[in-house]
């Protein structure tokens, strides 16, 4: 048994039912054990070899797709100016 499940059993033994949105959250992201944190994406050196990428690392198809959904949008509320958007 890894861990986490060690943990996260624990913690659904103790508080009942947990929402999949936060077990994934834990699963993938947990600090100490979580699936992104132990493990190294694609192109980098290590012992485990990485087996996984983030979009921008495969594409910049995602950036463009946002990039002209945001036009259409911009044209479709009528050209306003001024425009602002914020990355968050």
């Amino acid at each position: 048994m890894t861990p986490l499940k060690k943990i996260l059993l624990e913690e659904i033994s103790e508080n009942g039912p947990m929402p999949l949105a936060d077990y994934m959250a834990r699963a993938l992201g947990d600090p100490t054990h979580g699936y992104y944190m132990l493990r190294r994406p694609f192109g980098q050196a290590g012992e485990d070899g990485g087996d996984f990428m983030t979009a921008p690392e495969v594409s910049q198809m995602f950036g463009e797709l946002i990039g002209a959904w945001l036009a259409d949008l911009w044209l479709r509320m009528g050209q306003p100016k001024p425009f602002c958007l914020a990355e968050l």
